[in-house]
C-alpha cells in the first residue's frame, strides 16, 4: 500500500522551514539598510499543484483501534492541561482516559494526585480504591487510609483485602505495634461479619504478641493497658475462639483474663461456656451450679448456658425447657426484681404459650427496666389475653427514640392480620379518652394505626400528643409521622404533618426541610403551582443547600414542564457543581446529571445524554446505574458496542437481580445479533419485574421476532400493551410503538 503524506503535514513542514530561515532574512535586511540596496528578489512559488492527494484509510479503524487512538489523544491532552495549570481539566481528561484503559496504575496515580490536589477528597479516595486494586506497590499507610475509606463507604470486603495487604507490609517492616492494631481491626471486622474462623486467625497473632511483648517491641504499648483493660482483651480473644469452635484456646485466654484481674463469677461463666463447647456437660453443669449457688447477678448468659446443658441431658427439648423453668422459678422467687432472670424465665413461658405466667413474671419490671428481648413476648401475651389497656401501655414502652414500634413489629403484624383481634382492639381504643392516656400511649396508638395504613385515623392521636411536647420534639414526631404517611402514599396526611411543623417557628434550617417535603407531597397530589411556590420558599430559606434547590426542577419535570426543568437543573449545576466538600451536594449533582441525561436521551440528543453520564462516571467510577445507562445508550445507538457491552456486564455483575440491568444486557445481546442469550436475559428480567415493566416485555417481543418466533413476540407485545396502560407514569411513545408492531404482525 502506498502511503500518501497528508496535506496538513506538508503545510506544517513548509511553515517550519520558513520559520527557520526568517531570523536570517531579517538580519540580512537590516544589514542591507546601511549598504547599497539590492534588487528585490522574486518570491519562490510553492508548488501547491504538486501536493499529493489526501490520505484515505484503506480500511476504517475498528472500535479497538479507535479506543487506542482516543486514549493517546486524551493522555496527551491531560498532560498539556496539567502542565498549563488547568488541574481540574487535566483531572477530568485523565478520568475519561481511565475508562478507556481500566486498570492502568499510571492513570489512576494521576487521578488520585490531582484529586487530592484539588481537595476533592471523596473523588480521590474512590480512585485510590481502584489504584489499590491494580497496583501492588503501595505503602502500608496508604493501604490503611484507603481501607478506612472503604469501611466508611460500606465496602467491607475491599477493606479487608487492603488491611490484609497492609498487614503483610507492616510485618516485613517489623512495625509490630501498628501490625497489632491491624490484627485487632481485622479480628473485629471478621467477627462482626460472621467469619469466626478468620477472626480466630488474627486472635492467634494478637495472643502471641501480647504474651511476649518484648519480642515484638510492645512493652510500652502493653504498659498503657490497665489490668482491667488486659482482662477485657483476653476475654474478647476467648469469645472469638469460642465462636470459632476452638474451646482449648478460649480456655487459655479466659485463664489469662482471670490471672490479670480476678472475677470468680465471670470465670465460672467462661468455664461453663468452654465446657459446653467441649461438650463436657458434667463440667459445664458443675460450673453453672456453682455460679447459681453463689447467687451472683449478671446478664442472661448463664441462663442460656443452663438451657444448652439441659437440652443435651434431657429426653427432649420440651423436657429440657421444663427443667430450666423449674430451676429458674426458684431463683426468681428468691430474686423477683432481677430483670435478666425474670425476662429469661418469661421467654421460656412464652415458648409454652403460658401467657399468664409471662405477664406475671415480666410486667412488674418492664416499665422501669425495659428490655427489647422480652417486649415481643409480653406484647403477644397481652394480645392473647385481650388485655388492651396493658397492651396500649406496652406500646408506649416499646417506642424507640424515633417514635417507631420496630421492637414489637412481629406480634403487631400478627395482630393486624387477625381481623377478629384487630377489630376488638379498635373497639377498645375508640372508647379511650386521649386526655386520660400518657403522652407515649397517644403516640403509640397513632403509630399503630399508621402500621395499618390508617393515616387519617392516626392523625387526631398525633394532634392530641403535640401539646405536651416542646418544639423540637414536635418537629421530630411530625417528621417521622409525615414521612411514614408519604411512604404509605397518603400525601394528604403527610401534608397535614408538614404544614403543622412549619407553623412551629423552628430555625430556618429545619423549616426549610419541611417545606422541601411539603413541596413533594403537593406535587404528587397534582398541586404544581403550590408545590413550586413551596419549593422556592424552601430554597430561599437556605440558599446554600443544593438539596433544597433541587426540588424546583424536580417539581417542573414531574409536572411535564421539561424545558423549564432543564433550565433549572442547569442553574443548579452552575451554582453547586464546584462544591466538593458536602457529600449530600455531590449526590444531588449526580442525580441531576443522570436526569438531564435521561431527558436528552428521550429527545434523541445522544451526544448530550452521553456527556452527562460521562460526567457522572468521572466522579463516581463505580456508579452501576450510570454504567448501565451509558452502556445501553451506546448499544441502542450503535456506538462503542464493545465498551457499552462491558459496562452493562459490570453493572449486572454488581447487581445480578436488577431487572433493568438484565434488560439492558438482553438488549445488548440482541443488538449484537446473539438472540439466544438475549432471550435468556430478557426472560429473567421479565420474571424479576413480575411482568409489570412494559419496556422489558417490548424488548422480549422484538427479540422473539428476530429469532423467528413470531407467535411468542405477539404474546409479549400484548402483555407490554397491558402493562404500559396500567403503569402509573404513562409512556405514550413506547405504547404507540408497541401497538404499531401488533398491528403490523398480527
Amino acid at each position: 500500500m502506498i502511503v500518501r503524506t497528508h496535506l496538513g503535514i506538508v503545510l506544517a513542514s513548509a511553515i517550519t522551514l520558513l520559520g527557520s530561515f526568517l531570523p536570517g532574512l531579517l538580519f540580512a535586511a537590516d544589514s542591507a539598510s546601511t549598504e547599497t540596496k539590492e534588487k528585490p528578489r522574486q518570491k519562490d512559488e510553492l508548488p501547491f499543484w504538486q501536493l499529493p492527494e489526501t490520505f484515505v484509510e484503506e480500511r476504517p479503524r475498528n472500535e479497538s483501534a479507535e479506543n487506542r487512538l482516543q486514549l493517546t489523544t486524551l493522555l496527551t491532552k491531560a498532560r498539556l492541561q496539567d502542565h498549563r495549570g488547568d488541574v481540574a481539566g487535566a483531572l477530568q481528561t485523565y478520568q475519561r482516559a481511565y475508562r478507556l484503559s481500566p486498570g492502568s496504575a499510571n492513570i489512576l496515580q494521576e487521578i488520585v494526585r490531582l484529586g487530592f490536589l484539588l481537595q476533592r477528597n471523596e473523588v480521590a479516595s474512590r480512585y485510590a480504591v481502584l489504584l489499590a486494586q491494580n497496583q501492588t506497590a503501595m505503602s502500608a499507610d496508604a493501604l490503611q487510609r484507603v481501607a478506612q475509606y472503604c469501611i466508611e463507604d460500606g465496602q467491607v470486603e475491599q477493606a479487608i483485602e487492603l488491611y490484609e495487604r497492609a498487614l503483610v507490609l507492616l510485618i516485613k517492616e517489623n512495625a509490630h505495634p501498628q501490625a497489632m492494631g491491624i490484627h485487632f481491626r481485622l479480628m473485629t471486622i471478621y467477627e462482626a461479619h460472621g467469619e469466626p474462623k478468620m477472626a480466630a486467625r488474627h486472635a492467634n497473632d494478637i495472643a502471641r504478641m501480647i504474651e511476649d511483648p518484648k519480642k515484638f517491641d510492645l512493652d510500652e504499648v502493653i504498659e498503657q493497658f490497665t489490668p482491667g483493660g488486659l482482662r477485657s482483651t483476653y476475654e474478647q480473644l476467648g469469645t472469638v475462639y469460642l465462636e470459632a469452635e476452638q474451646p482449648d484456646k478460649a480456655a487459655k485466654m479466659f485463664a489469662a483474663a482471670e490471672k490479670m484481674e480476678s472475677n470468680p463469677a465471670r470465670h465460672l461463666i467462661h468455664t461453663a461456656a468452654v465446657d459446653v463447647a467441649r461438650k463436657d456437660w458434667k463440667g459445664a453443669q458443675k460450673a453453672i451450679d456453682k455460679f447459681l449457688e453463689d447467687d451472683d447477678q449478671t446478664d442472661s448468659q448463664p441462663y442460656e448456658l443452663l438451657r444448652k446443658i439441659a437440652e443435651n441431658q434431657a429426653e427432649s427439648p420440651e423436657a429440657a425447657r421444663d427443667q430450666v423453668i423449674e430451676r429458674l422459678q426458684k431463683l426468681h422467687e428468691a430474686s423477683p426484681d432481677f430483670a435478666p432472670l425474670a425476662y429469661n424465665l418469661a421467654s421460656l413461658y412464652a415458648e409454652k404459650q403460658a401467657w399468664d405466667q409471662v405477664i406475671e413474671t415480666a410486667s412488674p419490671l418492664v416499665e422501669d427496666e425495659p428490655d427489647a428481648s422480652i417486649l415481643p413476648a409480653l406484647c403477644q401475651a397481652y394480645i392473647e389475653k385481650t388485655d388492651w389497656s396493658a397492651f396500649v401501655t406496652l406500646l408506649a414502652t416499646s417506642l424507640d427514640q424515633t417514635y417507631e414500634l420496630d421492637v414489637v413489629q412481629e406480634p403487631l403484624d400478627k395482630l393486624l392480620k387477625s381481623e377478629a383481634q384487630w377489630s376488638q382492639l379498635q373497639e377498645a381504643i375508640e372508647k379511650l379518652d386521649p386526655a386520660k392516656l400518657s403522652l407515649n400511649e397517644r403516640i403509640g396508638v397513632a403509630r399503630l394505626y399508621q402500621l395499618d395504613g390508617q393515616g387519617e385515623t392516626a392523625w387526631p392521636w398525633i394532634e392530641a400528643a403535640l401539646p405536651e411536647l416542646d418544639s423540637q420534639e414536635k418537629a421530630r414526631l411530625l417528621m417521622q409521622f409525615g414521612l411514614q404517611a408519604f411512604r404509605d402514599d397518603q400525601e394528604p396526611v403527610a401534608e397535614k404533618a408538614f404544614r403543622a411543623a412549619i407553623k412551629l417557628g423552628l430555625p430556618k434550617s429545619q423549616t426549610s426541610l419541611f417545606y422541601f417535603y411539603l413541596a413533594t407531597t403537593l406535587e404528587l397530589q397534582g398541586k404544581t403551582s403550590d408545590a413550586l411556590r413551596t419549593a422556592k420558599r424552601a430554597a430561599l430559606l437556605d440558599e446554600q443547600s443544593a438539596l433544597l434547590r433541587s426540588r424546583i426542577p424536580w417539581t417542573l419535570n414531574h409536572a411535564g414542564r421539561t424545558e423549564e426543568a432543564v433550565e433549572e437543573y442547569r442553574t443548579l449545576l452552575s451554582k453547586f457543581s464546584d462544591d466538593y466538600e458536602n457529600r449530600q451536594t455531590r449526590q444531588v449533582i449526580r442525580d441531576a446529571k443522570r436526569l438531564l441525561s435521561s431527558i436528552a436521551s428521550q429527545k434523541k440528543e445522544i451526544p448530550e445524554a452521553t456527556t452527562w453520564l460521562e460526567e457522572v462516571l468521572d466522579e463516581f467510577p463505580g456508579d452501576t446505574g450510570a454504567m448501565n445507562d451509558l452502556g445501553y445508550l451506546w448499544i441502542d445507538n450503535d456506538i462503542n458496542l464493545g465498551r457499552g457491552f462491558d459496562m452493562i456486564q459490570k453493572a449486572v455483575a454488581e447487581e445480578p437481580d436488577n431487572y433493568a440491568y438484565l434488560d439492558s444486557l438482553g438488549w445488548a445481546y440482541y443488538r449484537l445479533g446473539r438472540f439466544e442469550p438475549a432471550i435468556a436475559q430478557l426472560q429473567k428480567a421479565a420474571e424479576l419485574s413480575e411482568g409489570e415493566d412494559g419496556t422489558v416485555l417490548d424488548h422480549l417481543g422484538d427479540v422473539y421476532l428476530a429469532a423467528g418466533q413470531k407467535g411468542k413476540a405477539i404474546e409479549q407485545w400484548q402483555k407490554a400493551v397491558t402493562s404500559l396502560k396500567e403503569a402509573e407514569e404513562e409512556d405514550t411513545a413506547t405504547l404507540t410503538a408497541v401497538e404499531a408492531k401488533l398491528k403490523e404482525h398480527q
